[in-house]
Formats: C-alpha cells, structure tokens, sequence
C-alpha cells in the first residue's frame, strides 16, 4: 500500500506561529519547518484512512482558526477534534497504548505523540531527541508490529545509537513495535526538561492535555 506522506522540512518557507498563548517566548516566527509536525502527522492520518484530500494549508488555517497552535507545535486535543468533525470521523484522546493498539486492530489510525530524549535514564527518543508528532498508520497481523510516517524524517536520522536497533526503514515507511512507541511516548514530567521554552510552555500548560499521548481517528470510536 502506497501512503500519503507530508514532510514538514520541505516547508521551510510556510510560516505557521506558535506559542501565541506566551508571546514572550518568541514563537510568532515560527514555520511548518519548525513546528508543524503534528499539522502533517493529522494530514497523513486522515487522508490514509478517509482517502480524501486534507491539504496541509488547509490544515494550518484549521489549527490558526481554532486556536490549536498556541504551544510549542500544535495542541492535538483541540485540532484533532476539529479535524475529525469536518471528515465525519470520532475522535479520542488517550494516555494508554492497549487502546491504540485495539485501534489500529480495527483497520484506524492515530497520531502519536512522543517525549523525545530522557536522559534521566540514558534513553534516546527513537522518533526524535524532543517532542514531536508521528502518525501511526496500521498494525501487522501479530498485533505487535506497527506502520509509522514521520513528517521530520531525513536521510541518516534513524542511523544512530538507540534507533537503528529499534526500527526498519522502508522508504518513508517506518516499521517498529507497539513496545517501542509505548515506551517513546511516555510521559515526562516537567522538572525533567532542559531549561527553555518548551520547559517554561509545559509548566505553563498544566497536565491533563500534556498527558495524552495517543490521538485515535476513526468511525464509532
């Protein structure tokens, strides 16, 4: 099966503002390059699964619209909603990967969100050193093996230590476990990021939004 696949990298030039909500941390300038990763991981997965076209400028103006850009990236709580109300889907948020996986055993799709570096605990984030959006878009026969599109995947990423032994590349498809997304997407507490902006977003943020790892997409959910 052939996948739609948006990359955020080739977007360098598309502005998309984030961190409207905190403005003093400088995210007006923002581009998909920098931070539209979940723009294109809700892209791949509705338009995989529903086969209609959802543009990724069509999605931008959606999560400008509805307020969805106002942390680091984009707040998927709120743009997925609204996403799949304009496709006639349902959609949930989850911070447990048993209901993704009896998801995705029902043919759907999801967007994931991982964590990213712990090193707390000496473990690289296998999607990426921070957080970040992937859309998760199938699951093989043993109920174990997953399909991943990566919208910030580049030549060499999945090359290094604490990767290369957890995934196979095909093309942009990504093929890696329940366990190892699982264990990427767990959450972090705050007090466990560097400094910075995104430190200072999540404290800002509270909880219960940031604790949702899983964005479930489909019919009679």
């Amino acid at each position: 099966m052939k996948y739609r696949y948006y990359n955020q990298t080739d977007y360098p030039h598309v502005p998309y503002p984030t961190l409207t909500d905190l403005p003093e941390l400088g995210g007006e300038k923002t581009t998909v390059k920098d931070a539209a990763c979940g723009l294109c991981a809700t892209c791949m997965v509705i338009e995989n699964m529903t086969r209609e076209e959802f543009p990724l400028i069509e999605c931008l103006e959606l999560s400008l619209n509805v307020h969805a850009n106002h942390s680091p990236g984009t707040d998927l709580t709120i743009l997925g909603a609204y996403a799949a109300e304009r496709f006639h889907l349902n959609f949930k948020a989850t911070d447990d990967p048993e209901l993704l996986r009896e998801h995705l055993k029902k043919g759907y799709m999801a967007v994931a969100c991982v964590a990213g570096d712990r090193p707390e605990e000496d473990y690289v984030g296998v999607f990426s050193h921070g957080g970040h959006y992937v859309a998760v878009v199938g699951i093989e026969d043993d109920n174990e093996h997953i399909l991943i599109l990566d919208p910030s995947q580049v030549p060499g990423k999945y090359d290094i230590e604490g990767r290369r032994e957890k995934v196979i590349v095909n093309g942009n498809i990504i093929h890696t476990t329940m366990e190892v997304l699982a264990k990427d997407c767990r959450y972090r507490e705050p007090k466990y990021y560097a400094d910075g902006n995104f430190k200072k977003w999540l404290e800002f943020a509270g909880e219960p939004a940031n604790r949702m790892r899983y964005f479930l997409f489909g019919p009679g959910l």
